[in-house]
This record gives C-alpha cells, sequence and structure tokens, in this order.
C-alpha cells in the first residue's frame, strides 16, 4: 500500500480535529475534515468541498447550501442536509470567537428539501471565507466518521498519527496511507527525506543559517502563509500602550526591510498585514528614527532598562527579536534584551499581558481580513483580552462585512485596517514563509495560506518507501 509520509516537529495539540489547536492540528485536520469550501494554493476564492454549490440572494441575507451528493461518510453514511446544520449550529454553540460573530448576525440554518436555508440578521460578505472553517464543516452527532479523504487508524510504530485511505473517500486517487511523524529537529528531519523514509520536512523547522544553507536546493518550496509577526505592548508600559504617537514612534524606528533581510527570506514585511488577505504584496513603512522628545519620552516610560521582548522560544523568532531589539536600542538609547519563554509560557505571557513588549505571532484562522480584525469588535476575543473597544473601529467592520459589492467591500475592509493599526496596542512587522524540503507531489500540490497540504490533490502511484 503507498503511504505518504509528513514530518512535524512537534505533536500535535487537541484532540477535536474540528478545532485544531495549534499548527501542527491544523495540517493532520485538513486530512480528516472536509469543509463546506475549501482554500486552496493560489487561488483567491474558495472552492466547493462539502458543498457542490452557494447560492445568495440579492440582499446577501439568504444563503443556500447545497451538499454534494456523491460524498459518503467512512462508515458509509451519506452526506445528508441535516449534517450541515449540525456542523453550523455546533460552532455557534461551541466556538468563542467564531460562535460570538455567528451569533452577532442572527445565523441560522434549517434543512429545506435538498439545500440548508442559512438566514442572516446582516449581511456577511466574507461568507465564503468563513465556510472553509473546519469548525463548520458537516458533522454527525452520534458517530465519529470522518467526511475527508483521510481516516484516523492509530498510532504508528514511532508515536506519530496513522491515517487511512477510507472505503468511501471523496478522493480515491490519494495515497492508500498517511503517516505525520515527529522530529522536533531540522537536520533529522533531513537525513529522513534524503533517504526516503519521509516525503516532506516539518513546515516551519527552518532557523537563518538553515534558509542559507539550503538556498538553489531543487527539492526546497517556500509559501507565504496567514502568519503575521507583530511587537505588542504590554500591561507592564500601560501608558506606552494607550499612547498611539508613542506606539506608532516605535514602530516608525523599526527597519522592515532591513528586518526581513536579516532571516534570509523566512520572514518578509507586513506593515499591513490584514490587507495582505485582499491580495495586496507584503509591504514595509519607511522607518523614521524617533524625534528628540518622542525619544525621551520612551525612554521616561520605560526606565533605565533593560527592556525585555519576549517570544516563544521557535525558530527563527530568536534571530527576529535580536535585530528587533539592537534596532531600538541604537533608536532610544536603552538596552533592549531579548527573552525567550517555552510555548506555555508564552501563551499565558500573552493571554495576560504580562509583559512589556512581545514579539507575537498571530494566524488568520481564514483567508480574509476579517480573520485578523473580527477579535478585535467590541465583545471579540482580543477586546476582551485587552480591553479595546472603538465605536469608529466597530462602525468600519460592520460596514465593510456589509458590503455587498467586491471593490467597495475590499476598500471598506483597507480603512478598517488603517483605524485599527492606528489604535490596536501592537505594531505589524513580518509575515512568516514556510520553507520546507517535499518530494514532487507535494511541491505540485503546494500548501495554502493557511499552511495546509491539500491532501486531497495527492495522487497514486506514491512513491514507495525505503527500507
Amino acid at each position: 500500500m503507498t503511504q505518504a509520509v509528513i514530518a512535524l516537529d512537534a505533536f500535535p495539540l487537541g484532540n477535536d480535529h474540528r478545532r485544531p489547536v495549534d499548527y501542527n492540528a491544523g495540517l493532520v485536520s485538513e486530512a480528516m475534515i472536509l469543509p463546506l469550501l475549501r482554500e486552496l494554493p493560489g487561488v483567491t476564492q474558495p472552492e466547493p468541498a462539502a458543498v457542490h454549490a452557494i447560492e445568495p440572494s440579492s440582499d446577501g441575507l439568504h444563503w443556500r447550501l447545497y451538499p454534494d451528493p456523491n460524498l459518503r461518510w467512512s462508515d458509509g453514511e451519506p452526506l445528508r442536509c441535516e449534517h450541515l446544520v449540525d456542523g453550523i449550529r455546533d460552532a455557534a454553540t461551541c466556538d468563542d470567537q467564531l460562535g460570538r460573530l455567528m451569533r452577532s448576525v442572527g445565523a441560522e440554518a434549517v434543512a429545506v428539501n435538498d439545500a440548508v436555508s442559512l438566514r442572516l440578521r446582516h449581511p456577511v460578505s466574507f461568507l465564503p471565507a468563513l465556510l472553509t472553517l473546519p469548525q463548520l464543516a458537516p458533522m454527525r452527532l452520534d458517530s465519529t466518521a470522518v467526511l475527508g479523504p483521510f481516516a484516523p487508524h492509530g498510532r504508528t510504530a514511532d508515536g506519530g498519527l496513522l491515517l487511512c485511505r477510507h472505503r468511501y473517500t471523496c478522493s480515491p486517487d490519494a495515497p492508500g496511507e498517511l503517516r505525520f511523524t515527529v522530529i522536533e529537529h531540522l537536520d533529522p528531519a533531513v537525513a529522513e527525506f534524503r533517504a526516503g523514509t519521509v516525503h516532506a520536512t516539518p513546515t516551519t523547522s527552518f532557523d537563518v543559517a538553515d534558509a542559507a544553507r539550503f538556498r538553489g536546493d531543487p527539492d526546497l518550496s517556500t509559501q507565504g502563509l496567514a502568519l503575521f509577526a507583530s511587537l505588542e505592548f504590554g500591561r507592564r508600559c500601560p501608558t506606552l500602550r494607550g499612547t498611539p504617537e508613542l506606539r506608532s514612534a516605535v514602530g516608525r524606528a523599526l527597519d522592515l526591510e532591513v528586518l526581513a533581510a536579516g532571516t534570509t527570506g523566512l520572514l518578509e514585511p507586513a506593515a499591513a498585514p490584514a490587507t495582505v488577505l485582499l491580495g495586496d504584496e507584503p509591504r514595509a513603512t519607511a522607518s523614521q528614527p524617533p524625534s528628540a522628545q518622542a525619544a525621551q519620552r520612551v525612554r521616561d516610560l520605560l526606565g533605565p532598562g533593560p527592556v525585555e521582548v519576549s517570544y516563544a522560544d521557535f525558530v527563527p523568532n530568536g534571530a527576529a527579536v535580536t535585530a528587533v531589539c539592537e534596532q531600538l536600542q541604537e533608536a532610544f538609547g536603552l538596552p533592549f534584551t531579548p527573552r525567550p519563554l517555552s510555548y506555555g509560557a508564552y501563551l499565558r505571557t500573552a493571554l495576560l499581558g504580562d509583559h512589556t513588549l512581545l514579539y507575537t505571532l498571530t494566524t488568520a484562522d481564514f483567508p480574509h481580513p476579517a480573520a485578523l480584525l473580527a477579535p478585535w469588535v467590541s465583545g471579540g476575543t482580543y477586546s476582551r483580552a485587552g480591553s479595546f473597544a472603538d465605536e469608529t473601529f466597530d462602525a468600519l467592520f460592520r460596514q465593510a462585512t456589509e458590503h455587498s459589492d467586491a471593490t467597495e467591500a475590499a476598500a471598506g475592509w483597507r480603512r478598517t485596517e488603517e483605524r485599527w493599526l492606528e489604535l490596536m496596542p501592537r505594531v505589524p512587522l513580518l509575515r512568516v514563509r514556510a520553507h520546507y524540503l517535499a518530494e514532487p507531489g507535494l511541491r505540485r500540490i503546494g500548501l495554502t495560506e493557511s499552511g495546509k497540504f491539500p491532501f486531497h490533490l495527492l495522487s497514486r502511484p506514491y512513491p514507495p518507501m525505503s527500507n
């Protein structure tokens, strides 16, 4: 039986594949969960997956979703309208941010003949992008059967995850088995790739030296991800956190082009991350030294130092933060020092805001600016955690959400992001680019912006495993 073997740099967190907790869990989820619509590499609009068509009404308040009549679950049960309804209701009930968003627009799903009627109180222009989320995928309340191409089949001998193409798969040409094996460090992963025992190295294990070492390698693939780095101001510097002009002075002091260049392509400038998801090219704003008055105020607020810049201790975060500290030290005349944290400590620090400066990474959960902006709307996840609220931002977000014209909506999202950049207690810096070695089949299908392999596009015959 043919196999595809994917290396991960850590075991996936969590057990609910509809709600992947981390990046690696998202990779595994993609193989088992079939969303309503699907994100594909290089395609701007989501494509049909569990539904074969969606039809919006002229006012955007009523959408009809048509389940694909050819799809079956891994136990042979046909896909039914009620499975779509149960998935949508589960997300509205059980998910924090997504459920809050769905309740705010009055989303209500009911089965009507051969379709699902999804009614809204307010138009949601980005609904197709939202429907790519695994949380909204069809579900059966009485079964653990899966609708995606692969079903779980226990653990491998090395402690990894084994998935098998099931009898009723929607991708009959996919490899018979899909294995995820954990290889924490890059060099052993590369060795196994060269030996033919894995078909792709982890997509986020390259450090700066590795990017230089493998530049030009014919097996190297790179892809910009919807994963963005920012410098966040924490509760240990409340006045600086709450003063937009001083936050802006800190942000303008950083040369994003220089920061990105120092990572050999692992990061690229992204001063406006939300609109990158509209298809805008990632960009840097011109750096500018702070005025003498602004520099003095920042020094007064931060004290004599050293000022810690905390970060999760994964590559290439350390290299990026070291460069940030060097630039800030030169601009403000204070000692800045990197502070690496374990992933657990990083999560606690970010959640509590218990830091001075934090180099933080934010993932867009679906391919649209709303994925980054919605949590900052009053009552959203980041709004509540950071005590952030702004009526103008809320109004701009609502206006962009309700635009039916794509050009007007895009302009609305750009205005919303401009307000967000002015007010939020962080400075956007960079976008992550995945770097990984892969065999030709995986290089051909590529990665989505969400960092997932579209496993349904893999086809047989697949390379046999080396012994």
